[in-house]
């Protein structure tokens, strides 16, 4: 990982090559910009006591910032193939900060839809989609490891951001908190997009693992580019994995979705004390973690077909805990299990995408298949409330999430092993698209 006189963002040298600055900066930015959504859940007793709201009329908000972001995740990735994640990145760092500082303020519900589930929507479609495609783009080798850091980041974030927000609106206020983490957080991420680059050849570079006969990455032309950028997303998209991978994402979010939204009011109700139930929830994604990191690893070496349905079966099969969780040790123990599952799930993405597609432009595939994410975890959010509602328990809601992670496993080993490219000759159409074509 240490090589000789590596270029750094402004024309200096280092040891360490720039694919781990990069990884080390988007790596923050997915744990700022992912936690406070994956963190939704210590908000919905607070908002009910202190304002009088429902949960139902509460948790749409998350809904509407899931359904936000997924419906703007193939434009990310879109705007990210054609002008570069750092400045869809920045647009999400603004949207980041206004929402927060919005959610700070807010004294209606509706306000509330709009700041959380509007703004922090957009948010996280800028700040996905481009991060992810930027650490395929660094690593032409050890890519596991660079979306293993990733990955454990995004789960790392909710584990402490759930009991700091907690501890906060208890000590504090609910408004001060959101105030706090609009301001701080856009500092510091606005700081950290100066050194942030889109691509080795930015800075004359190499990816990571790319032999010295490579030479540095040069820019290509840009016509050139829009070319090669709609050849491969044709050739990407007229595959049925494509499409089961985006199908898959959307059945795994649903399943986690409804955990990591209602676990805190699961355990209220069975007779935990609110910041001892956020701990439940900081928990598991502090335990997820570890998967975050190696499932991603694992599945570079042998094929992450069959160690991403592992981690599904393993995502879906625990919930059924829940009907026997009364004490806090069982919620705990739950926590502890369901957290190696739910950090494996959705981490090894990038590298199956690998696996599959090659090294082309990713940003179209990640975009589609963070819609079918989005989608799931907006549906995953709505439908464990509305279950709730009408059942008046969270028995349905229990056996929806374990369902749809088997259905998500199902439907991954339905696909080819990854041992092969699907679509190794793409770039062979390039010279077939018309000149004058425009994206």
């Amino acid at each position: 990982m240490i090589r000789p006189r590596n270029k750094s963002a402004f024309g200096l040298t280092s040891r360490l090559h720039y694919a781990w600055v990069v990884i080390a900066i988007a790596a923050f930015m997915h744990m700022a910009g992912g936690s406070i959504r994956q963190a939704f859940g210590v908000l919905i007793v607070p908002l009910e006591e202190n304002m009088g709201w429902s949960p139902a009329t509460v948790t749409l908000a998350y809904a509407l910032a899931s359904i936000t972001g997924a419906l703007l995740a193939p434009l990310s990735g879109y705007c990210t193939d054609r002008y570069g994640a750092r400045k869809v990145i920045l647009v999400g760092v603004a949207t980041f900060a206004i929402g927060a500082l919005l959610t700070g303020v807010i004294s209606e519900v509706w306000h509330l839809w709009i700041s959380y589930g509007l703004f922090l929507g957009v948010a996280s479609a800028c700040f996905n989609v481009p991060i992810i495609t930027t650490a395929t783009y660094w690593f032409r080798t050890h890519l596991g490891y660079g979306v293993g850091l990733l990955q454990a980041s995004h789960g790392l974030g909710p584990a402490v951001m759930a009991i700091i927000v907690s501890v906060l609106i208890a000590g504090v206020s609910w408004q001060a908190t959101f105030f706090s983490i609009g301001v701080v957080g856009g500092i510091i991420m606005l700081v950290l997009m100066a050194f942030f680059r889109n691509r080795p050849s930015d800075i004359g570079g190499r990816a990571f693992g790319a032999p010295e006969s490579d030479g540095p990455q040069v820019q290509r032309d840009p016509v050139q580019e829009q070319l090669r950028l709609k050849a491969f997303r044709a050739s990407m998209q007229s595959t049925v994995t494509f499409w089961k991978l985006v199908a898959i994402h959307f059945l795994g979010c649903v399943s986690h979705a409804i955990v990591i939204i209602y676990i805190v009011p699961i355990a209220v109700l069975g007779g935990m004390e609110e910041i001892a139930a956020a701990g439940v929830l900081s928990t598991l994604a502090l335990v997820s973690v570890t998967t975050r990191f190696l499932i991603p690893v694992i599945s570079d070496y042998i094929g992450a077909r069959g160690t991403m349905a592992t981690a599904f079966i393993w995502q879906g099969l625990p919930v059924l805990m829940l009907f026997w969780a009364h004490e806090p040790w069982q919620f705990y123990l739950f926590a502890v299990v369901f957290g190696i599952g739910y950090g494996g799930e959705g981490s090894a993405f990038p590298v199956i995408n690998r696996q599959y597609f090659g090294r082309g432009p990713m940003g179209a595939s990640f975009g589609w298949q963070q819609f079918g994410a989005g989608t799931g975890m907006a549906l995953g959010a709505w439908l464990g409330g509305a279950l709730f509602w009408l059942f008046d328990s969270y028995t349905a809601t229990i056996l929806v999430s374990t369902f749809t992670s088997i259905g998500g496993a199902m439907v991954i080993m339905s696909m080819e092993p990854t041992s092969r490219v699907l679509i190794p000759n793409w770039e062979d159409t390039v010279a077939a698209t018309p000149a004058a074509a425009d994206d």
